[in-house]
């Protein structure tokens, strides 16, 4: 099953919602609700899952952040890390749903459109992955590197 995930760009919005991830709740008079949102990334059930088992330990203090940036084997490679939440700047997009939070830089966030984040965990690793990037044009066998048509 896939969790489809929300992005709020709304600036007042946004604080709100960051606060209500970070602390459960939302101050008096601040909505977590936005006129701007849209579908920008899917988490599978094993991904909210391993978000659900980090925020256990860190008492609900760590968002996923996404990033992507030139270099690999093919043009561009994605990481993950976790984040404090009250850590989250400015230029990142912060994408939802009720289990956990995600972010993701603005520029990367076309890029990104409808993929999914699912979580792995094998012999060979237990990892966060990027499956199903848009465009994609090649990916190198290691996973982490993609390149994208232009269009």
């Amino acid at each position: 099953m896939f969790h489809l995930l929300k992005a709020n760009l709304a600036p007042k919005s946004r604080s709100a919602l960051i606060k209500k991830m970070a602390y459960g709740s939302t101050p008096k008079g601040e909505s977590t609700e936005s006129n701007t949102t849209n579908q920008i990334i899917q988490l599978t059930s094993d991904a909210i899952n391993k978000m659900k088992q980090i925020n256990l330990k860190y008492k609900n203090s760590k968002a996923l952040k996404v990033s992507v940036e030139a270099g690999g084997c093919s043009g561009f490679q994605y990481s993950f890390s976790l984040i404090d939440k009250t850590n989250i700047q400015e230029k990142e997009l912060v994408v939802y749903n009720r289990e956990c939070l995600v972010v993701i830089d603005k520029g990367a966030a076309e890029m990104l459109r409808n993929s999914k984040i699912d979580y792995t965990n094998n012999l060979i690793a237990k990892k966060f992955v990027l499956e199903n990037i848009p465009n994609l044009s090649s990916k190198c066998s290691c996973g982490n590197s993609f390149d994208v048509k232009l269009l």
